[in-house]
């Protein structure tokens, strides 16, 4: 009976710390706004702003972390970025004024970063070439899971009003599953256990299939890949993306649960069925992808995500069936995007090289996508509405898709777009 491989633990273990990671940070953490507008007196703007400025301080520390990645151990990285996260929760619970929020907010950036998807990815691609598509899907998929998970822990907690008690549990949650996967069966890469990416024998026709799966321009220097016009279009694409993912998943908990009605219980639930059409989502795009060309199963994200935001434009609180029609679609759009997005990147740069160059876009989409939250708030304060800054990411879904559709022209003259 032929050995299972050792990498598909190694992405179970990815899997289980980066559910609970992300999906406490940005899928659950924001349930908690609404108690703490009643609560503090602070408005919707005031509430997300310290969750931007976390994306912010996130954006300057992917650079340095970009390059630890590739020079040391990803998993004591990882370690300890998870200790920092817990301890942090436990901070989080004895918070009066909103600079103890942003002081929170910037601490959890600093964990999220050694332990989030930055070094998530990175260790991910080691393991996985031929199947990167799926293994990436799946991965990905964890913060989706968490999202349909955990708000239901704290459903009770809301539902009385108890924000501390959501965050107890929570930081049991981030105790238990975010250290012992680290632990075992966690290893930074094939070589460490005497194996290969995707188990394939060395000197045998996988090694082979293996090169053939590293990014189209894998190696290039920084300075080399901004040489290229992919690089920038992919950043526009990405960065644009993200604005409206973070500002969508940030503030929907406002817009469904003080905009449009839900209660407490009626909004967890909500939730959940957004993100188990998260994890759908994930799963499809990935699998599309080592199927079909990467650029255009990034387009059918776009399209998806897009359609959801029409969608949301149109929700009324009266209505649950538009709210879960609106959590079917962008549920699976976003998270598809979201996917994709990965995938791209690893498809012109994985390779020795990678923990860099995804440094920098991590850079630059983490910086749009706390413009995203800033700028939402900011127009909910202003105009009194969501509206308007859903009809602008409708605007910046449309440039992504002129991005990406120029992305695939060019990459069929690979000569003239990523020549390293």
């Amino acid at each position: 009976m032929p050995r299972i491989f050792y990498g598909w633990f190694v992405l179970f273990a990815l899997f289980v710390t980066y559910a609970v990671s992300n999906g406490i940070s940005n899928f659950t953490l924001p349930l908690l706004y609404p108690s703490l507008i009643e609560e503090f007196a602070w408005n919707e703007a005031e509430v997300t702003r310290p969750a931007a400025l976390m994306f912010f301080a996130a954006a300057f520390y992917s650079i340095a972390v970009g390059f630890l990645i590739d020079r040391f151990s990803a998993r004591l990285m990882m370690i300890v970025g998870a200790f920092i996260v817990i301890i942090d929760l436990i901070a989080y619970t004895f918070i009066s004024e909103l600079w103890h929020l942003t002081a929170v907010h910037l601490i959890f950036s600093f964990g999220l970063t050694l332990c989030g998807m930055m070094p998530v990815m990175v260790v991910a691609s080691r393991w996985f070439t031929k199947y990167r598509g799926v293994a990436f899907g799946v991965l990905l998929m964890a913060s989706s899971f968490g999202g349909a998970v955990l708000p239901l822990t704290i459903a009770g907690a809301l539902q009385e009003s108890d924000w501390r008690a959501a965050l107890w549990i929570l930081i049991t949650f981030a105790a238990v599953f975010m250290i012992a996967p680290l632990v075992w069966p966690l290893r930074n890469k094939p070589e460490d256990i005497g194996t290969t990416p995707d188990g394939l024998p060395l000197g045998e026709e996988g090694s082979q299939e293996q090169k053939e799966q590293r990014g189209i321009a894998a190696g290039a220097t920084i300075r080399q890949a901004m040489t290229m016009p992919v690089f920038y279009l992919l950043i526009v694409a990405t960065g644009t993306l993200w604005f409206c993912i973070t500002g969508i998943l940030q503030h929907q908990s406002i817009y469904l649960g003080r905009d449009q009605g839900l209660g407490g219980a009626e909004l967890a639930f909500a939730f959940s069925v957004f993100f188990w059409c998260s994890i759908i989502g994930k799963v499809l795009f990935g699998w599309l992808s080592d199927k079909f060309a990467k650029g255009r199963i990034m387009l059918l994200a776009i399209l998806n995500i897009t359609l959801g935001l029409v969608i949301l434009r149109m929700v009324d609180g009266s209505s649950m069936t538009m709210i879960y029609l609106y959590a079917l679609v962008y549920g699976i759009g976003f998270s598809g995007t979201f996917t994709m997005i990965q995938l791209m990147i690893a498809e012109l740069f994985a390779g020795p090289t990678y923990g860099r160059i995804l440094g920098v876009y991590f850079f630059i989409d983490t910086l749009a996508a706390g413009a995203g939250i800033s700028l939402t708030g900011e127009i909910r304060v202003r105009a009194g509405s969501y509206i308007p800054a859903i009809d602008m990411m409708i605007g910046m879904c449309a440039i992504a898709i002129v991005c990406v559709f120029a992305i695939n022209r060019l990459a069929a003259k690979p000569s003239q777009s990523v020549a390293v």
